[in-house]
């Protein structure tokens, strides 16, 4: 399996079960989307590149860059500095789950594109809230999943395309702080959620996707840039 190193950590460009989701089959983890430039820039790019999969007797039509890290991580600070990609219908975000088991996630940003190409949609009840980029975190209670719903949030007008945003997470024994531009958005705190995060050790992973809404004949090109991605224990 290729690995890269990035950021000071190694990565492969996959998930770790595999290069396929059977729910996302439209898309697929394709090495050939994953680059690293003269910057040391991380570009994560959607194409149109179908594949085979024999095993399941499918044709997947988007290939798409995913890195998923090879470190088991704890508490701590997650942080990078991205751009969005542009294009329709696109799914960037950066994230975490359980080495372990699935839930415990948690979705430091993930960013949803509309059939205009663009992040922003306009909410008349809340005006800042301009750009469809979420947090979430999903969870297990007494064996019952659940999650603590998408969010957008306030990070001013700067567009996610065409500016690097810095998005963070601090994850500790009682809370689960979101920061976008060093600015707090939105703390988790309820003890009975954050029991499932606090025996597991999670796997970060930074992804370009598509959604199902996408137009497989034609995707768009696009490229998700990433400046660094930088941890610290808390």
């Amino acid at each position: 399996m290729k690995k890269i190193k990035w950021s000071g950590y190694e990565w492969i460009p996959q998930e770790r079960w595999g290069t396929i989701h059977l729910e996302k089959s439209e898309q697929w983890y394709d090495p050939s989307c994953v680059e690293i430039d003269d910057l040391g820039y991380l570009h994560l790019k959607t194409k149109h590149n179908p594949k085979y999969f024999e095993e399941h007797n499918l044709t997947s039509n988007v290939g798409v860059g995913l890195v998923s890290c090879t470190e088991e991580f704890h508490f701590g600070s997650f942080e990078v500095e991205a751009k969005l990609p542009k294009g329709k219908n696109l799914w960037p975000a950066f994230w975490m789950w359980s080495w372990y088991d699935w839930p415990p996630e948690i979705d430091i940003f993930e960013g949803y594109s509309d059939t205009f190409a663009n992040y922003f949609h306009f909410n008349i009840f809340k005006p800042k809230n301009i750009w469809k980029v979420e947090t979430n975190i999903h969870y297990k209670i007494d064996g019952v999943k659940g999650d603590c719903g998408g969010k957008t949030h306030d990070f001013g007008f700067k567009d996610p395309t065409k500016n690097f945003i810095k998005y963070r997470a601090d994850w500790t024994k009682d809370r689960v702080a979101f920061y976008y531009d060093d600015k707090l958005v939105r703390v988790i705190e309820d003890p009975e959620i954050l029991k499932d995060f606090n025996n597991t050790r999670m796997n970060v992973i930074i992804n370009n996707a598509v959604t199902k809404k996408v137009n497989v004949k034609n995707p768009p090109n696009s490229d998700f840039v990433i400046k660094y991605f930088k941890y610290s224990k808390l």
